[in-house]
């Protein structure tokens, strides 16, 4: 079979089974920083091509199917379904795959804000953990102006209710996002904003102006001045340093991120934090423009 559009996934879901459920986003074309899915309209897959897909997989895997015990749900809003749907979807995986224990995928603010707390419950118990949520900074101008669709109070209070149903959330945060001269004051606002909410794992990427997006264009047009390197670094350090949560994995190592690091809080905050004051003491901002690029993932 053929999956229309480009098949994004986490990096650190690289060995987790990948199983399409809806193709584009729902918000597209509306977030300012991306282009992933500009050429394709979203749209759910049928109960049948779904069972297709499942049957594929069964062919590829044999035996082997049996050991998988984690599934990811592909495209960039597989939340948006209903949880009815949903539901449905999990029931017809545990038939073709019965030992998958976690079903997990990206889950937009608003989507979870579109659920009820029984909604949430119910696919809770049917393995549905480890949810993906772009949260990308604490502050709500900046959150306008990306063009999330959610606020602050948004991400925290749906981020809550996660929490209280015991449904675990990725978070991913974007560095570079406020622009140039607002970086300690974003690393503030998000590791306050963290904080509360008490992600599982942090992960950490950096805002890249990819042709043919909205970000793009209002740097080519004077309208947004990105921080250079140098702040980027101290941004991702001062954000660090003011995490408090000792038990969430800091992941660091996406291929936008310069320096790349990863570890618990708990037990490599420190070691995290002497290798990004290298990086900063030592960045020559020239020479790196010149020999990194963000123009591609």
């Amino acid at each position: 079979m053929k999956y229309n559009g480009t098949i994004y996934r986490p990096p650190i879901e690289a060995n987790t089974l990948l199983l399409p459920v809806t193709e584009g986003c729902s918000h597209n074309p509306s977030c300012r920083f991306c282009s992933m899915y500009h050429n394709v309209k979203f749209r759910i897959l049928s109960q049948e091509e779904i069972e297709n897909w499942l049957n594929e997989i069964l062919f590829d895997a044999g035996e082997y199917s049996k050991k998988f015990r984690r599934i990811y749900f592909v495209g960039a809003d597989p939340f948006a379904i209903s949880a009815k749907r949903l539901e449905a979807i999990i029931t017809l995986v545990k038939k073709y795959l019965p030992n998958i224990e976690i079903f997990t995928m990206y889950a937009a603010v608003r989507n979870i804000k579109a659920k009820t707390d029984e909604n949430l419950k119910r696919l809770k118990n049917l393995g549905v953990n480890d949810l993906y949520v772009g949260v990308e900074c604490g502050l709500d101008d900046v959150l306008k102006f990306l063009n999330k669709g959610n606020s602050v109070s948004d991400i925290r209070e749906q981020c809550g209710r996660l929490n209280d149903l015991q449904i675990r959330h990725m978070d991913m945060l974007m560095l570079g996002t406020a622009g140039k001269g607002r970086g300690e004051e974003c690393a503030i606002a998000s590791a306050d904003l963290v904080n509360e909410i008490k992600p599982d794992t942090i992960l950490i990427n950096t805002m890249t102006a990819f042709p043919e997006t909205k970000l793009a264009e209002d740097i080519q047009a004077g309208k947004f001045t990105p921080a250079g390197e140098k702040e980027i670094l101290i941004e991702e350090k001062i954000f660090l340093e003011n995490l408090n949560l000792p038990q969430t994995y800091f992941w660091a190592a996406h291929a936008m991120d310069s320096v790349r690091i990863a570890g618990y809080i708990g037990d490599s905050k420190e070691k995290m934090l002497r290798i990004l004051q290298d990086n900063i003491d030592t960045i020559d901002e020239e020479k790196f423009a010149k020999t990194f690029r963000r123009d591609h993932i």
